[in-house]
């Protein structure tokens, strides 16, 4: 059983792990430090972390307007999707390192966007 597949909730219909494609990209991501997969591999990374990050912040923002302003639930959401937006601004870079580093950064910041929306990861 990998790292990958040790925490994944168990779809009770089929009695199978559930398949959570950004939990998996998530376990690549803090793993490249580890592995240095190739630049491509690594730049395949960065675009999906990126398309989970645009579609999560919104959805924080939203809640966020839902929140009582300025409560703990405000911040932390506002807190993490700001967070996730400045993660956006870095380029991949051309080192394999670097690369590694900043996907692992992504991955930090669509786990706590999942984190404060309440989605299981």
């Amino acid at each position: 059983m990998t790292h990958a597949t040790a925490h994944r909730p168990t779809d009770s219909s089929a009695g199978e792990p559930a398949v959570d494609p950004v939990a998996d990209l998530i376990v690549e991501a803090f793993d490249a430090g580890h592995s240095m997969p190739p630049h491509d591999r690594l730049a395949d990374v960065d675009q999906l972390l990126r398309k989970e990050i645009e579609r999560l912040v919104p959805l924080a923002r939203e809640h966020a307007t839902q929140a009582e302003e300025r409560s703990r639930t405000w911040y932390a959401l506002m807190s993490a999707a700001d967070s996730a937006e400045y993660a956006c601004r870095f380029e991949l870079g051309s080192g394999r390192l670097a690369g590694a580093l900043h996907v692992a950064e992504l991955a930090r910041r669509v786990i706590e966007l999942r984190r404060v929306l309440g989605v299981d990861s």
